[in-house]
């Protein structure tokens, strides 16, 4: 899909730029993106009933199509022909029908078993070749602290969470009484049985999150205890109609600059015989429009 952009053509007058091109203005946007090490940008689409669904301008990581319909319930299965399904997948979230407003939805992805998928809920009913994508969401995997079952995004603001899977691990060694072949976790009792540490879910609605500080309180799994690791997905950003005008000026002034600017690229400096011309930084992004977007950049520490 197109990429939609932080300014629409209506809003060119007020920002200052009516002698800008769209492609002018999508590049501004890109280069706002970069600096904000936020890839997949900043606006989310909504699912049929409004709710955030996915990052509109990302791109997907695998686009499906339903091989036959599927129709509303719990622990439906999909099944599609010559693919193998890893379960790294368990956790995921898949967008069906995006392409469709009003059947558009977000499904957790649940157990893996070959080239079958088993989808956690469908509440719409889909027609067979219907969209079924992939990586249209924020993913992040994160410690988390001893005695502390909190963790943080790294982007804001936190509009919804919509899958959170976590697992247990052996401990840090200053934890371990006699090293790892005795260590009583609740790892060390369950690894007797062979395999990996298991991803399991955890309620979305029973998580706490502080949506502006991407703060989140992680419900403790199994006998109560808090888990090791947790992986989440989620969706951060505003509406297109709710955008900061932070951002829309600091794309605005991206565009101006390309515009007026007699240096192209990112020159410092240029001289021709006598005639010499010199900015001040070799940057597109000026010290203001810095300023503008230093409270959204992502918190990469997190």
């Amino acid at each position: 899909m197109a990429m939609v952009p932080y300014l629409s053509s209506g809003e060119y007058a007020p920002y200052g730029i009516t002698d800008a091109s769209a492609s002018q203005v999508d590049a501004a946007c890109r280069v706002v993106n970069t600096y904000l090490a936020r890839p997949e940008g900043l606006l989310w689409s909504p699912d049929a009933n409004g709710a955030p669904a996915y990052m509109t301008n990302q791109n997907p990581s695998l686009s499906l199509k339903l091989p036959a319909p599927i129709n509303p319930g719990s622990n439906v299965t999909v099944t599609f022909p010559g693919q193998a399904m890893g379960q790294q997948l368990v956790g995921d979230v898949v967008i069906l029908d995006r392409g469709t407003t009003n059947l558009t939805e977000a499904c957790v992805i649940t157990a893996v078993n070959g080239s079958t998928i088993t989808l956690d809920s469908v509440r719409l009913a889909h027609l067979s070749q219907a969209t079924v994508e992939f990586g249209l969401t924020l993913t992040q995997e994160l410690p988390v602290p001893s005695n502390r079952p909190t963790v943080r995004l790294s982007r804001t603001p936190v509009t919804r969470i919509l899958s959170g899977f976590g697992r247990y691990a052996l401990g840090r060694r200053s934890q371990q009484f006699a090293g790892q072949d005795l260590n009583t976790n609740l790892l060390g009792i369950t690894a007797a049985f062979g395999g990996p540490p298991a991803w399991v879910p955890f309620p979305g609605d029973q998580t706490d999150v502080n949506p502006q500080t991407g703060e989140v309180w992680i419900p403790p799994g199994l006998l109560l205890a808090h888990f090791s690791d947790v992986r989440l997905r989620y969706v951060a950003g505003w509406a297109q109609a709710s955008l900061p005008p932070d951002i829309k000026q600091a794309v605005a002034n991206i565009v101006r600059a390309a515009i007026d600017s007699p240096f192209g690229g990112n020159i410092k400096s240029q001289k021709a015989g006598d005639a010499a011309m010199e900015r001040f930084s070799a940057s597109s992004i000026d010290k203001d429009t810095q300023a503008l977007l230093q409270p959204y950049k992502a918190l990469l520490m997190a």
